[in-house]
């Protein structure tokens, strides 16, 4: 089955949280040739078939997890961040298949999926919606993309949770948009300075500001949500009980995306990256290392790797694809690594002023970038994967399932 990237493609913010990998914070810049390689992509003749979405679905039965008893009951230990997986996820998976189709549907239709729910399982996509939706700036980013367009029936939502804080400034942020809320996306862009790149932000935008600050973080209320689950006990047991259904799809993208947040080596000199690095258990690295490149590779192939913060890894990218047993892949990989005389480049700047063509690319560029149809020409070429509307490539043929492998013979697969 096709690793499913095209998720985190749908909006920015839905999910990436869930899969969210790409939103590394030191990592993608703009890549030179993006539409080349997209360009060169399509001209790979890849095979077109629908997918479902893994992390959406229930891929087993009982995969063995231990299954809390009550929110009372919580996990602890130095590794629990790797161990198991968030409460705020096994929401996403309980009603995530609903609530990304906010991003999708207009709101006489989102809330038509809805109806086959339960009220409290309505009222909890609906609060799903809006933690997908805020972003950078809390409230201000929410009203500013498409998920805005939902605000009234999210707003009963919160009161319906009993989230009257939140409920409040809610209400308050939408009367900023004036006696009737627009729901079109295009009328509502129009009062936001921050529209456009060229202007400063307006006095519609520091009022919508002000009420964001208070509102708090996309974090802060996903415990809000955690909270209103945890004070409704039929509710909470259904998504409790979706840990031990959990494929090995979503338990790896669980654990992918826990190792990069505990793992903070971007914007450290050469040496200390290298010791950083060293000093995780191998299997740790391992995984770190492959879910860096996959995710670049998957967006825009090799040369967008090597380009980009993600970069630094490289070393342990081509170690990783040893010890994952991908000697095809390690073998193509290691003459994109030889093209940087050592020792290795981590630092971005370093790699860029040296290697990358500032005028266009060179015949280095394009060199470094054949590499990744050397990839996906392995065992049958790329696998194109639709959704709503939108497209992914597969990553590099092997890459998803030899770290699932990997992960549950090493037994790390969180519950």
């Amino acid at each position: 089955m096709a690793s499913v990237r095209a998720i985190g493609m749908l909006a920015a913010g839905v999910l990436m949280a869930a899969a969210g990998v790409a939103d590394l914070s030191a990592a993608t810049g703009d890549e030179p040739g993006a539409t080349e390689t997209n360009k060169t992509k399509k001209s790979a003749d890849p095979k077109d078939i629908l997918v479902p979405i893994p992390s959406y679905s229930k891929d087993v039965s009982d995969n063995g997890c231990h299954v809390r008893k009550g929110p009372e009951e919580i996990f602890v230990g130095p590794d629990r961040d790797i161990q198991h997986v968030p409460f705020t996820e096994l929401i996403s998976e309980s009603i995530g298949r609903y609530s990304v189709r906010a991003f999708l549907d207009g709101p006489e239709k989102f809330m038509a999926g809805l109806a086959p729910l339960d009220a409290d399982m309505r009222t909890l996509a609906l609060l799903d919606v809006l933690r997908d939706g805020l972003g950078r700036d809390g409230l201000h980013t929410f009203f500013f993309l498409s998920a805005g367009q939902h605000a009234p029936a999210i707003r009963d939502a919160l009161q319906a949770a009993g989230l009257e804080r939140e409920h409040a400034l809610f209400t308050r942020a939408m009367a900023l948009f004036g006696p009737t809320y627009p729901a079109d996306n295009n009328v509502r862009e129009k009062n936001f300075g921050y529209a456009s790149l060229d202007q400063p932000l307006n006095e519609f935008d520091h009022r919508m500001m002000e009420i964001s600050r208070s509102f708090g973080s996309r974090d802060a209320f996903a415990a809000a949500m955690v909270g209103y689950v945890n004070r409704t006990p039929p509710l909470w047991q259904r998504i409790e009980a979706q840990r031990a259904q959990l494929g090995e799809v979503a338990r790896l993208r669980y654990l992918n995306l826990a190792l990069i947040q505990r793992t903070n080596i971007w914007d450290k000199p050469d040496a200390e990256v290298a010791a950083l690095l060293a000093a995780l258990p191998k299997e740790q690295r391992t995984l770190f290392a492959m879910e860096i490149f996959n995710s670049e590779f998957e967006n825009g192939g090799v040369h967008q790797f090597f380009y980009n913060s993600s970069g630094t890894v490289a070393p342990e990218v081509y170690d990783a694809l040893l010890e994952l047993g991908l000697s095809r892949q390690a073998a193509i990989f290691k003459r994109g690594l030889d093209m940087f005389v050592a020792p290795y480049p981590r630092d971005i700047e370093k790699r860029r002023d040296t290697y990358f063509g500032h005028a266009g690319w060179s015949d280095w560029d394009k060199q470094l970038h054949a590499l990744t149809d050397e990839f996906y020409a392995l065992d049958g070429g790329p696998t194109v994967v639709r959704l709503g509307g939108n497209t992914a490539i597969e990553g590099g043929p092997g890459i998803w399932s030899a770290m699932a492998t990997y992960a549950r013979s090493k037994k790390m697969l969180p519950c």
